[in-house]
């Protein structure tokens, strides 16, 4: 995941699909949540309070900065999940029963 000053940081977790279905649902509403707060800077009386407040964190990003990031990591969970599911061969069948794993 690309973090603005440090360039790119690369890590490798583990996770159940459904743990991961969740985690990029939840990033999916916040990603949605931030987008429809921004609105593009058309209402900056609305924004101005996240805005102040990543400033005063001393968070390196600032709001289009975090929706951009968000985006990218909901897009690389994406990927992952698929490229996991397409590398995984379909159960098997035994001709005497139920599906074996």
């Amino acid at each position: 995941m690309s973090h603005p000053p440090s360039g790119y940081q690369i890590a490798e977790i583990t996770l159940d699909p459904g743990r991961t279905r969740d985690i990029t649902h939840l990033l999916i509403d916040v990603h949605s949540a931030l987008d429809h707060l921004y609105l593009d800077g058309t209402a900056p009386h609305i924004t101005a309070p996240a805005e102040d407040y990543l400033r005063e964190s001393g968070s390196d990003y600032t709001l289009p900065a975090m929706i951009d990031a968000l985006g990218s990591l909901i897009n690389q969970l994406t990927w992952a999940m698929r490229d996991a599911v397409l590398h995984t061969a379909p159960p098997r069948r035994s001709p005497a029963g139920p599906v074996q794993f």
